[in-house]
């Protein structure tokens, strides 16, 4: 779910007194209460006409029949705008096509699943596209092929079953991402990737206070197996092991433990390798303590923690990569003020120190990412950032405003081939250990994001809605302005707006 549409959610779990670990997203319907996700999906206005009622309240296909629940829905994301950067041989427009569709399901009492399919192509704005096209990625979708002259082409499906093996137990498995934490951001594992494979459990005690997430995911890079016999050799695999533990003392506190490696699967000498054991046991803590935090096998851990006192929520993250790499959050909202409904004001700070996430050449294949993109935070390491949110909806109209601003400390060299680099310490991909003895020019950095979108929000089980959106983002270099980056752009469309696509670096 979009971090605005967990925030209403948030909204009516306070309000009913639901006993929901927050923390732990997307929510498994399971554990979650009806209330909730009726006040969240099911819209009660009364409509007169067929075609009202389909836009703002029902699926493209429903069908009921005995135990048999299914739905579907076609999934659009369709906008244009312009950038006020010159010089693009597309006449300097924004542009999103993305085409797809939803099927989702309940089977009996204890199985249900949902399958989604997108097709994209775009045209980003130059900030964005010069970070895409470098990584050959496309924000949260995947990995991208060239469209026209600079736009690129994606595909993206995702899918899971889940299955209800006990009260207080589900089993889940698919194509899926995942989010630990309270915030807009989380620095131990976010849903800014794209899709991976993976086996998910979720253990929750009979008195709701406790619950225990293990997850088992299969990732790669986007660097190829050198020899093979095949047309288009597989990419280097890893695997990931992220654990989490909640503890909810009370209905307004909440503590968690969060344990995450990135275990070996590929070695330059042999190929692929199984995986160490302990990427199979259950037990959080262990992987850490058997492998330590910066063995071959990559570990961060942390400690995440929410507080709600009225309609006050508090919340924070610590994150440890090394002994001497600790990155942490803190933050505040304010839900529902002076008492509107379905409205919010979001603050949150995020430090994490240089070459925090990655790991040393050797082992750079562990690195905390997969397809190039962060499992944590979006802008890498080496950053402050600050935050600043408002969420307005009256009715079916809503505004939201972003203000975004960002102080990074970035190292520059230039090596023996006379290529420079200038993400040192920043950009994870990098190993920590390779411009050791590189002379290296420090830069200090500092960039402000701002977005204001204003929209009618139609139906609530795929979030329809028309948007109008103003944006701007500018990056100064204190120590080399020829680096400066000074962007505006526009943009107006239709979308389904179900996922989180951090596009404010």
């Amino acid at each position: 779910m979009n971090f605005v549409l967990n925030q209403e959610v948030n909204i009516h779990q306070n309000n009913t007194g639901a006993y929901t670990h927050q923390s732990i997203k997307p929510y498994c319907h399971q554990f979650e209460n009806q209330k909730v996700l009726d006040y969240t999906f099911k819209d009660t206005s009364k409509h007169f006409y067929d075609f009202t009622i389909f836009l703002y309240r029902r699926s493209l296909l429903d069908i009921n029949k005995d135990d048999v629940n299914i739905t579907a829905d076609i999934l659009l994301d369709l906008s244009y705008g312009k950038t006020n950067q010159m010089g693009r041989m597309d006449n300097e427009r924004t542009y999103l096509n993305t085409r797809g569709f939803r099927v989702t399901g309940d089977i009996g009492k204890n199985v249900s699943f949902e399958t989604r399919f997108y097709e994209t192509q775009m045209f980003l704005p130059r900030f964005l596209d010069s970070i895409a096209s470098s990584r050959g990625i496309a924000f949260g979708l995947g990995r991208t092929k060239p469209f026209k002259v600079t736009g690129l082409d994606v595909g993206n499906s995702s899918g899971y079953v889940s299955v209800k093996a006990h009260s207080q137990m589900n089993i889940q498995f698919g194509h899926d991402k995942l989010f630990v934490g309270n915030g807009y951001r989380s620095l131990l594992l976010s849903d800014n990737t794209s899709n991976y494979p993976m086996l998910r459990f979720l253990l929750q005690s009979k008195n709701k206070k406790w619950m225990y997430q293990n997850v088992n995911a299969w990732m790669q890079s986007l660097v190829r197996i050198p020899t093979t016999s095949s047309a288009e050799a597989l990419f280097k695999r890893k695997g990931g092991s992220f654990k989490y533990i909640s503890y909810k003392p009370t209905q307004n506190l909440e503590v968690g433990f969060f344990e995450g490696v990135i275990f070996k699967n590929y070695e330059d000498t042999i190929g692929m390798i199984p995986m160490h054991y302990s990427f199979y046991v259950p037990i959080i803590g262990f992987g850490t303590a058997v492998n330590g935090l910066q063995n071959q096998n990559n570990a961060l851990i942390g400690l995440n923690a929410s507080y709600t006192m009225k309609k006050f929520n508090f919340f924070g993250q610590l994150a440890m990569d090394d002994i001497n790499k600790m990155g942490y959050q803190i933050g505040l909202k304010w839900l529902e003020p002076m008492g509107w409904k379905k409205n919010w004001i979001h603050t949150e700070f995020n430090t994490v120190p240089s070459f925090m996430y990655t790991h040393d050449t050797e082992n750079i294949l562990q690195n905390y990412t997969h397809n190039f993109q962060e499992l944590a935070h979006p802008l890498g390491a080496s950053f402050k950032e600050l935050i600043l949110m408002y969420h307005f909806q009256k009715k079916n109209w809503f505004a939201d405003v972003a203000v975004i601003f960002t102080q990074r400390e970035r190292q520059s060299t230039t090596l023996t081939n006379g290529n420079q680099v200038h993400t040192i310490g920043e950009y994870i991909l990098l190993a920590n250990d390779r411009f050791e003895n590189s002379v290296k020019e420090t830069h200090q950095i500092s960039s402000q994001y701002f977005r204001l979108e204003v929209g009618h929000n139609f139906n609530l089980k795929t979030r329809m809605q028309i948007f109008a959106g103003l944006y701007s983002r500018n990056l100064n270099n204190k120590t080399n302005t020829s680096l400066n980056q000074n962007e505006m752009f526009y943009a107006l469309g239709l979308r389904m707006f179900l996922n989180n696509n951090y596009l404010d670096l």
